[in-house]
């Protein structure tokens, strides 16, 4: 226990110096923005490209990609039907879905980095690759169509994400063998470890909570969350994965809802304090859930 709690206390402890920034008014929606642009553009890319071209790729390891996606589709399924159920309206039933498939794998990223190292992250990165599709083509698209704003959806920024474009690099160095230089491998390591800091802050940084219908958040605090525990557990078991390949699987099915869902109604001018409450809520959970599957798994 002592052990977890010395893992953990990091990433704990960056999340709250984030809210703290945000409660002293160092950093504001514009500052943690601004901090996740520079992961996305940057020190992500980064990471990835000093850590892929160095792992070994198993073949378990292509099975991770569409467990992601049949995971994200029958969580789609669930959560359509759960918002017919509970007579959700139109802008509501279309967050609770994108919040309801979107995976943080942000959030988790820390805890995988602490106890699994760089081939965790590695199968952690692979896994997303499904997650960052349905984030920019299904989620996107709900958003767009029940907002008010005029903005189409930005299916294009997908071939031109700055992340997808380093793993498909990085992954092409590693089926070829391809290594950077050891100054630039310095250089990318470097600037790479910059990336979960400045999620955690960010996320602290973006912490928030409203008053809005708790029936309505505990359904997508459980669908995105227990639900994907339960589907990343029997995917996993179906798969036939082991150790480390299910251990990534089960945590990255129970991740909190993902923030870009927070983005795309802020863009589309739909309900931005429900999601911003949802991803606060499942971040909490998450909190307590990430932990005690680290001890398990």
């Amino acid at each position: 226990m002592f052990d977890l709690a010395f893992l953990l206390a990091p990433a704990f402890a960056t999340f709250f110096l984030g809210i703290v920034l945000r409660k002293s008014s160092v950093l504001d929606d514009h500052g943690a923005d601004v901090l996740f642009k520079v992961v996305y553009h940057l020190t992500l890319p980064a990471l990835l490209l000093s850590v892929l071209p160095f792992v070994v790729i198993s073949s378990a390891m292509s099975f991770l990609p569409l467990i992601s996606a049949l995971l994200i589709l029958l969580t789609f399924a669930a959560a359509m039907l759960a918002a017919k159920a509970l007579g959700m309206p139109k802008k509501s039933s279309a967050l609770l879905v994108s919040g309801s498939i979107i995976m943080n794998l942000g959030f988790v990223m820390p805890f995988i980095q602490s106890f699994y190292g760089d081939d965790g992250l590695a199968r952690l990165f692979v896994f997303d690759i499904p997650n960052g599709i349905s984030a920019y083509t299904i989620a996107s698209s709900l958003a767009s169509r029940c907002g008010d704003a005029t903005e189409n959806p930005p299916g294009r920024k997908l071939i031109t994400s700055s992340p997808l474009l380093a793993l498909i690099a990085a992954l092409v160095m590693n089926v070829f063998a391809l290594r950077p230089t050891p100054i630039a491998a310095a250089v990318l390591h470097s600037i790479g470890g910059l990336t979960i800091p400045l999620i955690l802050l960010g996320l602290g940084a973006s912490f928030s909570i409203a008053k809005i219908n708790p029936l309505h958040l505990a359904a997508a605090v459980a669908l995105r969350m227990f639900l994907g525990l339960a589907l990343g557990v029997w995917l996993a078991s179906l798969f036939h994965l082991e150790g480390l390949d299910r251990a990534i699987v089960v945590l990255s099915a129970s991740a909190p809802a993902g923030f870009s869902s927070l983005a795309f109604a802020s863009r589309e001018k739909t309900d931005r304090e429900f999601t911003a409450t949802l991803v606060a809520s499942s971040m909490i959970a998450a909190m307590i859930l990430i932990p005690v599957l680290l001890t398990i798994l």
